[in-house]
């Protein structure tokens, strides 16, 4: 049986002040409940030298806890699965030698938690969200009711959705994320393939069955990443001594990640895009797993690619490959960097400056190029550029080359 792929898509809350009372007392009864399920095991913990973090004991222990009452009897027993889970990270971490690492802590009592819905419990009509908040608050209030603010193409009166939780952001305030099903998308039928190799100042470049090529420049998000390194170098980080993020640490990290995923969104949509135009029915990426663990260039480049977002980029195609009906698979890319594609001669001598690769059987093509086209041949084991290479015309030519302005993705006329 297919399993039925689910997405997530977020809206703005807007509250009158009545409704927004109501669903900031039931997110700090959240965060009451969790702390009072923390402040408990760690009770249980100092008298028996153990903490029983199963469904059981916490659904005893929340009995116990009058915040319980104040919101929705489902989104509590998300809260307790949310103890559970940190207390089963700390025990693998234990598990693994990290010693250094203490048990959950509890959060601030002024924290907004977040609330989850999961099947039951919320409705939507006409744009509009309604949240049950059980039957047992002490000032009478059973539900709150909030507008959705999201994408005019959307219409979620006609989803199919399956759970929602809200959370609260100090820069972007109350959202909705709305887990939804939807229908598999009919499989592309054609023999068009497509390989894909991620770097840095060439954030994709893409190799076709036809031999035509793609490349999308990562440039802007080099330079607004340095950027924001060097803001962030202006401001005391957090310490072994001093382990408190200061505001303006949170906001610096806050902007980058957003500007980030905001570049991340357009590349991944004009690439799927582009291979819909294509009949693209299969799109191969490098296995990006433990890539951070086998990088070693130094400890400055170490410290650029350690942070690049590779596997974040990899997700987002992936999940808009497949909702356009587009196959995607990950293979290894062992080598593929190195690997003359006319010759097959293994060197990283070869490998030139400003993404050249020029071997000495006189082949020179871009090496970020070089090296989807050597996926392909490894993936599919024919060669997207024929049998013969008479020069680096051949595999270069002719090429789609685009940049991200900061709103959109542009082709480059060359």
């Amino acid at each position: 049986m297919s399993k039925i792929p689910l997405r997530v898509i977020t809206a703005k809350i807007v509250l009158n002040s009545e409704n927004k009372e109501h669903l900031i007392s039931a997110m700090l009864s959240a965060t009451k409940v969790y702390n009072g399920l923390l402040w408990n095991l760690r009770q249980e913990y100092e008298k028996t030298g153990k903490s029983k973090i199963s469904r059981k004991n916490l659904n005893r222990i929340m009995k116990t806890l009058p915040r319980a009452k104040d919101y929705y009897s489902l989104a509590v027993q998300s809260t307790r699965d949310e103890v559970i889970g940190a207390y089963r990270s700390f025990f693998t971490l234990r598990q693994s030698g990290h010693t250094e690492h203490h048990n959950p802590g509890f959060r601030r009592k002024s924290c907004l938690s977040p609330l989850k819905y999961l099947q039951s419990g919320f409705s939507i009509k006409d744009g509009s969200l309604a949240l049950s908040l059980g039957n047992s608050r002490e000032d009478g209030a059973k539900s709150v009711a909030m507008q959705l603010q999201h994408r005019p193409d959307v219409s979620l009166d006609t989803l199919k959705i399956k759970g929602v939780t809200i959370t609260y952001d100090k820069h972007f305030g109350f959202n909705a994320h709305l887990v939804i099903e939807t229908p598999p998308a009919e499989p592309v039928s054609s023999d068009v393939k497509c390989t894909v190799d991620l770097g840095e100042t060439n954030l994709i470049s893409a190799v076709f069955s036809d031999g035509s090529t793609a490349i999308l420049s990562g440039r802007l998000l080099k330079a607004c990443r340095r950027y924001w390194q060097k803001v962030r170098s202006r401001v005391k980080p957090p310490s072994k001594d001093n382990p408190h993020v200061s505001k303006r640490f949170e906001e610096i990290a806050h902007r980058e990640s957003d500007w980030t995923n905001n570049f991340l969104h357009q590349a991944s949509r004009w690439f799927v895009d582009l291979c819909k135009e294509k009949g693209v029915s299969e799109i191969a990426i490098g296995n990006l797993t433990d890539i951070r663990e086998e990088i070693d260039y130094g400890a400055r480049l170490n410290q650029r690619l350690h942070a690049w977002p590779f596997a974040k980029l990899a997700e987002m195609l992936r999940y808009k490959a497949e909702d356009a009906g587009i196959a995607f698979r990950q293979e290894s890319e062992a080598y593929t960097s190195q690997t003359c594609h006319a010759c097959g001669k293994v060197s990283k001598a070869a490998r030139k400056h400003r993404g050249l690769y020029s071997c000495s059987c006189g082949y020179r093509a871009n090496a970020d190029l070089n090296g989807a086209a050597n996926l392909f041949k490894n993936t599919y084991k024919v060669s997207p550029w024929g049998t013969t290479l008479r020069s680096s015309g051949d595999a270069t030519s002719p090429a789609l080359v685009a940049r991200f302005t900061g709103h959109t993705v542009c082709e480059l006329a060359l």
